[in-house]
This record gives C-alpha cells, structure tokens and sequence, in this order.
C-alpha cells in the first residue's frame, strides 16, 4: 500500500506542478500525507515540525549565506532533528513511519514553504493527499 500510495501521490504532485504550478510539498508529501489523513495527531506533529524547520531555517538564513543545495540540505537535516525530538518526546505526535520516510517530509515540507510560500504550499497539500487518498484506495479496491 505505502508504494501504490507514494506513486499515485508523484502522479498527483506532478499534475498538480503542471496545472496549478504549485507543489504539494515535495513528490513523496501527498502519498505520505494520504496514509495518515486518519492520523489527525500525526499530521499536526508533522506540520509543527515543518514549521519550526522553517522558523530554524529562516533565523540562520539570516546570518548564513544559504542558498541552492546548501539550503536543501540544511532544512532536510533540520527537520530530521525536529522529528526526531519530536518522536522523542511523543512519539504519536511525530507521526514517524516508514523507516526514514518520515523524518524527511517535514524538512521537504519547510523547503517547499520556502520556494513558494506556506500558504501555497498548505493548500496545494490539502488538496493532493485526499485526492491522493481517494485515488488510492479505489486503485487497491479494484486491482487484482
């Protein structure tokens, strides 16, 4: 289920680039996010977490020259960081599944907020993940 899910939620993300140009977070977000929209505690530990990634990012950003790669790379390890304290503190809250699969969206997540923005960036996610869902979970019903 995790890479039916995971695929269609590319497939949805890359529609979603091409028809609105916005990003659902990054090409693993939707399907990632679709699988715990029945988590409504996991999906907002992982908003906080992608929220003060960004909050981190942004005050170092302000005495660092980051940029490009560098940026990625930063808000990535960021985010692992978050989750992880997060997971230690709760781990319900932090919402961590699949391996290393959930330390990575937050920080995907903090980056997308700031290429385009957290406005764009929470609305495109609540439209592909359920959209992502819903096409799931038909695709798992009727496949053999």
């Amino acid at each position: 289920m995790l890479t039916a899910m995971l695929t269609i939620g590319v497939v949805v993300d890359l529609a979603m680039i091409e028809l609105v140009g916005v990003a659902a977070g990054g090409f693993v977000v939707p399907g990632y996010l679709a699988l715990m929209l029945d988590r409504p505690k996991a999906l907002a530990g992982m908003a906080l977490a992608a929220g003060l990634a960004f909050l981190v990012i942004n005050g170092l950003a302000r005495g660092f020259h980051l940029y490009g790669t560098r940026r990625f790379g930063l808000t990535i390890l960021v985010g692992l960081a978050v989750s992880t304290g997060l997971a230690g503190l709760d781990g319900e809250l932090a919402g961590l599944q699949w391996a290393g699969l959930g330390y990575i969206v937050p920080g995907l997540v903090a980056h997308q907020f700031h290429r385009q923005g957290v406005v764009p960036t929470v609305l495109a996610m609540a439209v592909a993940a359920p959209l992502t869902r819903a096409v799931g979970l038909l695709a798992l019903r009727y496949w053999p």
